[in-house]
C-alpha cells in the first residue's frame, strides 16, 4: 500500500536497489530531511526492514502494538544512554535483519546535511554488519519540517554499494574506551560522506517503487 501511495503522489523512483543485500544483517543509512524518509527508503526494499521511533510513542494503546507490528523498535531519543534500545537494535542486526538508521539523528530543519552521530558507527561495529548508504532527493521540498501536509512532486532514492568496516570494527574492539568512541565517530563520518557523494543517475530509472 505504501509503495502504491508513494508512486501515485510522488512518482517515487528508486536507483541501485539491488545494492541492498538480500540476506544477513545490514544497516541502511540514509540522510534525514522529512517525515517521508522512513517509508521512502524502507517500503521498497524487498526484505524485512526495522525502523526506530521514540519510546514515548509506544506508551498509548493501541499504538505500541501497531508500531511493533510495523517492525518499529522503541528507543530513547532524549539524549540519555539507552542500553535497552541499543540491545534491541543489535539483536535485530545479529538475527540477520535490515535496520534503517539516520546518521544525523534527527530531521534536518532546512534540508542541509547535519553532523553524523557516533551511534550509527557503534551499532554497525558492534553487530559487524555492512552499511548501505542511501540518499533521498527532493523530500525536503515535498514535505519540509514544519509543513503540515506534503506537496505532490518527484521523489528519488539512491542506494549506494554496501561498505564493510571490518578493519575499523576490529580496531575499536581491541582498543576500547575513548579510542573506540573516536573510531565509531570516524565510521559515522565516513558513512555520511558516502551518503553525500551519491548522485542521481543520468540514465533511466532502474527500479520503480512498485517493483516494475
Amino acid at each position: 500500500m505504501t509503495r502504491l501511495l508513494f508512486r501515485a503522489m510522488f512518482n517515487q523512483r528508486c536507483h541501485g536497489l539491488d545494492n541492498v543485500p538480500a540476506t544477513g544483517g545490514v544497516v541502511i543509512a540514509s540522510n534525514h530531511v522529512s517525515f517521508l524518509d522512513p517509508h521512502a527508503v524502507g517500503s521498497v526494499i524487498p526484505r524485512s526492514v526495522f525502523y526506530l521511533a521514540r519510546r514515548t510513542l509506544f506508551d498509548r494503546a493501541p499504538w505500541g502494538a501497531v508500531l511493533r507490528s510495523w517492525n518499529v523498535v522503541p528507543v530513547d531519543l532524549s539524549g540519555k544512554p539507552d542500553i535497552a534500545g541499543i540491545k534491541a537494535i543489535l539483536g535485530r542486526l545479529e538475527e540477520g535483519h535490515a535496520v534503517l538508521l539516520f546518521p544525523e539523528g534527527t530531521r534536518s530543519p532546512d534540508g542541509h546535511f547535519q553532523p553524523a552521530k557516533a551511534g550509527v558507527g557503534l551499532l554497525a561495529a558492534k553487530a559487524a554488519v555492512p552499511v548501505v548508504p542511501v540518499r533521498i532527493f527532493n523530500a525536503s521540498e515535498l514535505w519540509p519540517k514544519g509543513r503540515r501536509w506534503p506537496r505532490r512532486g518527484q521523489l528519488d532514492v539512491v542506494y549506494g554499494e554496501p561498505v564493510n568496516y571490518n578493519g575499523m570494527f576490529a580496531d575499536a574492539k581491541a582498543k576500547g574506551g575513548r579510542e573506540a568512541k573516536e573510531i565509531y565517530q570516524k565510521i559515522a563520518d565516513d558513512i555520511l560522506e558516502r551518503i553525500k557523494a551519491l548522485r542521481l543517475p543520468t540514465g533511466p530509472c532502474e527500479v520503480k517503487a512498485d517493483g516494475a
